[in-house]
This record gives structure tokens, sequence and C-alpha cells, in this order.
């Protein structure tokens, strides 16, 4: 399940991708379809070895979504200083576990300061390497 603010949504499938595995720091991506045409993608940097976990992923890049609403408005979401972290945990046969409160912050397309924003993530996912 994820958490977007105050809105819950159905996690239709979930993947995450490592990249660079024989890095003292690896890439990652994850992807969940959530609602039907909703998505989630995240990204971020790894200490390695990452598995068999937990692991500490961190934050770097929100790519969707792109817009979120909040009070009406419609702005984008990012990750502040300190960055939003997230552990992983293999579960096995290319499965993980990936669950974390990522603090972020929401800025509105029209400017102003930004506001918190709070996306919770447990999810089984595919795991890619």
């Amino acid at each position: 399940m994820i958490t977007l603010g105050d809105r819950s949504a159905k996690v239709a499938s979930a993947t995450l991708e490592l990249f660079h595995l024989y890095a003292e720091e690896a890439g990652w991506t994850l992807e969940a379809a959530i609602d039907g045409a909703d998505r989630v993608a995240l990204e971020g940097r790894v200490r390695m070895p990452a598995l068999p976990g937990p692991s500490e992923l961190v934050v770097w890049y929100v790519d969707a979504p792109r817009l979120v609403t909040l009070h009406g408005e419609l702005g984008t979401l990012g990750s502040p200083e300190p960055r939003a972290r997230m552990t992983c945990t293999a579960l096995g046969a290319g499965r993980a576990r990936v669950e974390g409160t990522l603090h972020l912050s929401w800025e509105a397309l029209t400017g102003g300061a930004s506001r918190p924003f709070v996306m919770t993530v447990a999810l089984d996912v595919a795991l890619v390497t």
C-alpha cells in the first residue's frame, strides 16, 4: 500500500531495480502502478551490499506523481534535506520488501513557500538487478 498525503492507494504492481551493484553506493529506482493509470516513481542511492538488508534507500528524486493537489492547489513533490529514507529487505526468489514514511516537500506551481507532504510506502516488490 502507498499513501499520498491523506489518500490511500492500492498497488497493482511494484518493481525495485538496483544499478551499479559493484560500486560502493548503488543507484535504485522504485516504480509502482497504483489505482489504474497513476504511478509512483522514486530514485535514489543505497550503500552496498544492499541485500539481504535491511538497507537504507535514500530518496534523491520523486519522478512521479508529477503533480499533486494539496488543499485544492496543484504542486510538485521533492525530497528535502535531510533526504527521505526507506528500508529494503530481501524476501528471496527475486522479491523484496520496501517500507517507510517519506517526509517530502510540496511546492505550489504558483510559487510560495514549500509545505510538508507525507508519503507512506509498504510494498512487496519484484527485484531487478
